[in-house]
C-alpha cells in the first residue's frame, strides 16, 4: 500500500458494529459534508445535464414542427398517419449524440460522490483518532476543505468509473448478442415465439436464462470493482490498481461485497422510483407551460412530459447515492487486509 499517514481509530470495528450502521452514523454527524457533495452533484446534473437536454430540443425544434404540420395535414385530408414517421431517423440520430454526453456527466458525478464519500469517512476516522476533546482535533469539514481534499483523486476516480463501466458492458453486450442471435434463428432447435407458437424450453433456457445469467456477470463486476475509488483516496494509487486492489479485497468476501452491493442498489433504484413518480408533478406544470409557449404543439410536450419525470429523478438521485459512497468507503475499511487500521488521503489538507 502506498500513500499511508496516520492510523485512526477502529472501535466500530472491534465492537462488531455492522457496516450499515457504522455508515448511517457516520452520515448523520457528517451529513452537512455528506449530503453538501450530494447537493452540489444534483446541481451540476441539473444545469449540464439540463443545458444538454435543452441543446437536444433546440436542434430538433424543426423536426417536431414537421412532425405537427404532417399530422395535421393527414388528419385534413382524414389519411391515418404515424407520429414522428419521417422525423424518427433524425430524432435517434439527436439522442445518439446526446446519450453519450448524459453519461459522461453521470460518471463524472459519481466519480465525485464517491471521491468526496470516502474522503467524509477518512476525515470522521481522523476526528475519531483525535478525540472531541483534544486540542488537535479537527473541526467539521466545510464544502470548500471537501473539494480540495477531493480534487487531487478525481481524474483517477473517473477513470475507474469509466474502465469499470467497460468491464460490465462486456457482459452486457453478449447477452444482447445472445437475444439477437436467437431471433435470427440462428441457434438450432431454438425459434422465437409467437402469438400462435408459445415459448419453447429450449427458448426460455437460451433466449430467456442465459442472458440473465449473463447479465448478472456483468452485475457482479460492479460490485467487485465497487470499492475501487475509495482505494484510490486511501491509497492514492493508480485507477488500474484501485481495481486491482478492490478485486482482490472483494475476493474473500464475495458474500459481504455482493449482499452490500445489492442493499445499496436496491435503496437507489426505490429511491429512484419516488423520485421520478414525485416527478410526474413537475412534468404535468412543465407540459402545461410548453402547451402554452408553443402554440399547443402536442409533439414537443409529448417528449417533454415524458423525460421531465426522468430528469427530475437524476437530478435528485444523488441523495441516495451519497449515503451509498458512505457505505462503500466503511465497507473498504473492514476489507482492507483484515487489519484495524484505515487510512487518510495522503498529502491532504486538514479542513
Amino acid at each position: 500500500m502506498t500513500g499511508s499517514s496516520s492510523v485512526i481509530s477502529s472501535d466500530d470495528r472491534r465492537a462488531g458494529t455492522p457496516v450499515v450502521a457504522e455508515a448511517l452514523r457516520i452520515t448523520g454527524r457528517n451529513r452537512r459534508p455528506v449530503f453538501g457533495s450530494a447537493v452540489l452533484a444534483g446541481a451540476a446534473a441539473l444545469l449540464v445535464g439540463g443545458g444538454i437536454v435543452a441543446g437536444a430540443f433546440a436542434a430538433s425544434w424543426g423536426l417536431f414542427l414537421e412532425a405537427r404540420r404532417a399530422a395535421e395535414n393527414a388528419i385534413e385530408g382524414e389519411d391515418s398517419y404515424v407520429a414522428y414517421a419521417d422525423q424518427w431517423d433524425s430524432l435517434v440520430k439527436v439522442a445518439f449524440c446526446v446519450y453519450p454526453l448524459l453519461l459522461l456527466v453521470a460518471m463524472v458525478l459519481i466519480a465525485w460522490l464517491l471521491t468526496a464519500q470516502a474522503v467524509n469517512v477518512a476525515y470522521a476516522r481522523e476526528r475519531a483518532a483525535a478525540g472531541t476533546g483534544a486540542a488537535t482535533a479537527p473541526g467539521a469539514l466545510t464544502l470548500r476543505a471537501l473539494w480540495r481534499r477531493s480534487r487531487p483523486h478525481l481524474g483517477a476516480a473517473l477513470r475507474v468509473q469509466l474502465l469499470t463501466l467497460v468491464c460490465a458492458l462486456v457482459p452486457v453486450l453478449a447477452g444482447l448478442l445472445v437475444l439477437q442471435v436467437v431471433w435470427w434463428e440462428m441457434v438450432p432447435g431454438v425459434v422465437w415465439p409467437t402469438y400462435h407458437d408459445p415459448a419453447t424450453v429450449q427458448f426460455i433456457l437460451v433466449g430467456r436464462i442465459l442472458p440473465v445469467v449473463i447479465w448478472a456477470l456483468g452485475f457482479v463486476l460492479l460490485a467487485r470493482f465497487s470499492l475501487a475509488t475509495t482505494i484510490r483516496v486511501a491509497d492514492n494509487s493508480s485507477a488500474t490498481a484501485a481495481m486491482r486492489r478492490s478485486w482482490t479485497l472483494t475476493r474473500t468476501a464475495r458474500l459481504r461485497t455482493t449482499g452490500t452491493w445489492l442493499l445499496s442498489t436496491a435503496t437507489v433504484a426505490v429511491a429512484f422510483v419516488v423520485l421520478k413518480w414525485l416527478g410526474t408533478y413537475v412534468a404535468h406544470w412543465a407540459g402545461l407551460l410548453m402547451l402554452a409557449t408553443t402554440d399547443d404543439n402536442v409533439w414537443v410536450t409529448g417528449v417533454l412530459v415524458i423525460i421531465t419525470p426522468v430528469a427530475v429523478a437524476l437530478a435528485l438521485l444523488p441523495l441516495a447515492l451519497a449515503p451509498m459512497g458512505v457505505l462503500l468507503a466503511c465497507l473498504r475499511e473492514r476489507l482492507d487486509g483484515g487489519t484495524e487500521e484505515a487510512r487518510v488521503p495522503s498529502g491532504a489538507p486538514i479542513g
